[in-house]
């Protein structure tokens, strides 16, 4: 079996919003299909992807995951060059391709580990604690059991949205906090003396990624686990530095940012033997939180899948549904185990780039 052509497509999902729609085509008639997205936009994503990975894994064999992986990883330089989210959607088409030949389900190709993952809710960041309070409440009504702030980025602002919405939820709920490295190393610690006093089960993205002094500080001087890693190019490298320095309580890692499954499962194998759990960040677009799920489900050290309220299904039947205990079962047909609804992608394609 060999690749011949990959086809992306770039999608308006709503005004403002593009994703790349990514289709690896082989010899064989298996497809796979990922979705991907960058911050300057899909057509730039698109362009960056056929220019510079297309090239490279024409004519080779899609199985071969592990050798395309250093093969794309080389002709970037290391991620020298592309943005980082260009990566991940050809590893996820390639691993799509080859359960799909296997006609196993993904996670199961992975390794199985189980079936269905606990999920918790997250959102943007707002201004007021009661706008916190809302989406939180939004969250329980949908049926989650867990909600993470990305609060305003001001500590004392934030320790009041996080007090506020402790009280709102109960005491039975899991919450997390994630400023999205808005502080100093004070600030971070105040804050954090302060969700260990509401109970809060993490505290993720306190300060800049390449601040690992400062993290090494934070995580010695805090109870709350600390959660890091999330942004920064060098995916398990970059975790290895933080844990060997004792940074980071809980690494941050998905199929999105760092490298596709291939590079979340060196990551979250790299974490293992360190007894460390490897989280799984948003995705943002709905086959790339498929794509969390079935890693998530592979692996033993996750707990969560990350999804927004109401979840994100665009483009894809079934949808991922949160069961009465919280969590989401992994689709159980081969690959993804989901089907393109091109009556609601179809209209809303803006560029088209066949390669062969």
């Amino acid at each position: 079996m060999i690749i011949t052509e990959v086809e992306l497509l770039v999608v308006e999902k709503q005004p403002g919003q593009e994703l790349v729609l990514l289709t690896v085509k082989t010899d064989a008639g298996i497809e796979g299909h990922a979705m991907g997205w960058g911050a300057k936009g899909g057509k730039r994503l698109a362009e960056e992807i056929a220019a510079v990975i297309v090239p490279e894994i024409l004519g080779q064999d899609p199985v071969n995951r592990e050798y395309l992986y250093h093969k794309l990883n080389q002709a970037d330089r290391w991620g020298g060059h592309l943005p980082i989210t260009a990566h991940g959607p050809i590893d996820i088409a390639l691993w799509d391709i080859t359960a799909k030949q296997a006609g196993l389900p993904l996670y199961k190709l992975i390794g199985g580990y189980r079936d269905r993952v606990k999920a918790y809710a997250t959102g943007p960041k707002y201004a007021t604690p009661e706008e916190y309070v809302d989406e939180a409440r939004r969250a329980m009504a949908a049926g989650f059991r867990a909600y993470k702030l990305h609060p305003p980025g001001s500590a004392e602002l934030d320790i009041e949205c996080c007090r506020k919405v402790r009280e709102t939820v109960g005491d039975g709920f899991v919450l997390m906090s994630d400023p999205v490295g808005a502080y100093d190393f004070e600030d971070a610690m105040r804050v954090g003396r302060a969700l260990e006093k509401l109970d809060y089960f993490w505290f993720e993205e306190p300060l800049h990624d390449y601040d690992i002094h400062g993290y090494t500080r934070l995580a010695q001087a805090l109870d709350i686990p600390i959660a890091g890693v999330e942004w920064a190019a060098g995916r398990y490298h970059l975790a290895a530095e933080y844990i060997v320095r004792g940074a980071v309580d809980i690494v941050r890692s998905d199929v999105s940012w760092k490298g596709g499954i291939t590079g979340y499962l060196k990551t979250a194998h790299l974490c293992e033997a360190f007894g460390i759990n490897c989280e799984i960040h948003l995705a943002i677009h709905s086959l790339l939180n498929l794509a969390n799920l079935h890693a998530a489900c592979g692996v033993r050290n996750c707990r969560f899948l990350e999804l927004t309220v109401p979840i994100d299904n665009f483009g894809i039947t079934p949808g991922m549904a949160l069961d009465s205990d919280g969590c989401v079962r992994a689709p159980s047909g081969p690959g993804l185990g989901v089907s393109l609804d091109w009556s609601v992608i179809e209209p809303r394609i803006i560029a088209r780039y066949p390669l062969s």
